[in-house]
């Protein structure tokens, strides 16, 4: 790729302020026009980090100070520089994680993003073609007015974030996925058990019960809720453990202990409320009526009685016994918000046919 750098077009007194730094003070550091600037923005497990300088515009910038079709640092100054902690794809193309030096050029339907591979060069030392890691185009957008060049995450997912460089009536914006999360995800949680969390049951619970609900590595959240169930045994992770074997399967009799001792010794009715359908699943519905029958007396001021009760009339009613489910279904329906009532009056008018 043959490329031709920009000069930016600055005003007379800009350059007479670019004299006066170089003359008195090029070898520290000094207050400048265009200041360092920094953005963070947390991807998954990982941060991504926009460091740029901000230079100033008066008026429109694209064709006017920054000419179409050339090279621009993507800033001023230092170079500009983005950085990924773990592999991403950036406009759907594979980056590995580094930081690197961001190039780009502008066009007036169309910007070229170039990421190099140094990370320390100035603003317009410009990157040959073989330090060139990636090269994609994208579409700029019109936003309002910006005096100051500035970067920004302009919309922000679990999995995916927008970033984009503003400047002038120009928006440049990117997309930026996460690659692998589930390994990104396991080996964050693996690198923080080997800290002071390897000492708390309630830190390989929560590893556990992420790998738990993403469906990955069962037996790796097994191995980490027998560590935490090692520290401490509470009512959480032996109910976490016994959800766990219920998707390994064929494990019924050990699923029953778990949950028979967790039982007696409840106090968060939500992990409760869980436990109840655990026995429900492996067909224990006598012994579900009856910690249901425990969990709506033990909490009955909670703000989702209506719900516990609505699992009490589902183990009555897994239990074969529908006169007693729709009068417990009734009762949770009086107890229940207004956005629950439909839900009710379908289960109640199939149950009453």
């Amino acid at each position: 790729m043959n490329i031709k750098p920009t000069l930016i077009r600055i005003s007379l007194s800009f350059i007479l302020f670019l004299v006066s730094v170089l003359s008195y003070g090029q070898n520290v550091d000094v207050p400048q026009m265009s200041q360092r600037a920094k953005v963070s923005q947390r991807l998954w497990m990982s941060d991504v980090t926009i460091s740029y300088n901000s230079p100033p515009a008066d008026g429109e910038t694209f064709g006017r100070i920054i000419p179409y079709g050339e090279i621009w640092g993507a800033g001023d100054r230092e170079n500009t520089t983005i950085e990924f902690l773990d592999d991403v794809l950036l406009e759907g193309r594979e980056v590995k994680a580094g930081k690197y030096g961001l190039f780009m050029i502008p066009r007036q339907d169309e910007f070229t993003l170039i990421l190099s591979r140094y990370a320390q060069s100035w603003f317009d030392t410009y990157p040959t073609d073989d330090e060139i890691v990636l090269q994609v185009n994208v579409k700029p957008e019109t936003i309002p007015y910006r005096k100051w060049l500035n970067y920004d995450f302009i919309e922000r997912r679990g999995l995916k974030i927008i970033a984009a460089m503003q400047w002038g009536t120009t928006q440049v914006p990117f997309q930026i996925d996460i690659v692998n999360p589930n390994e990104v995800l396991v080996e964050s949680l693996k690198a923080q058990l080997k800290g002071r969390e390897k000492f708390l049951w309630g830190a390989y619970s929560d590893a556990a019960s992420n790998l738990h609900r993403r469906n990955i590595y069962p037996e790796l959240a097994l191995d980490w809720i027998d560590k935490s169930l090692e520290i401490e045994r509470n009512h959480v992770n032996l109910q976490l453990k016994a959800s766990i074997l219920l998707k390994k399967g064929g494990l019924e009799a050990e699923i029953k202990e778990l949950l028979y001792e967790a039982i007696p010794i409840m106090s968060n009715p939500l992990v409760f409320n869980s436990a109840i359908y655990d026995l429900l699943q492996v067909g224990d519905t006598k012994k579900a009526i009856e910690a249901a029958h425990q969990l709506t007396q033990q909490f009955s001021d909670h703000p989702r009685i209506w719900m516990f009760t609505d699992t009490l009339a589902e183990a009555y009613l897994k239990d074969g016994n529908k006169k007693k489910a729709i009068e417990y279904y009734k009762l949770a329906q009086a107890k229940a918000p207004e956005a629950q009532q439909s839900y009710f009056r379908d289960v109640l008018a199939g149950l009453e046919k």
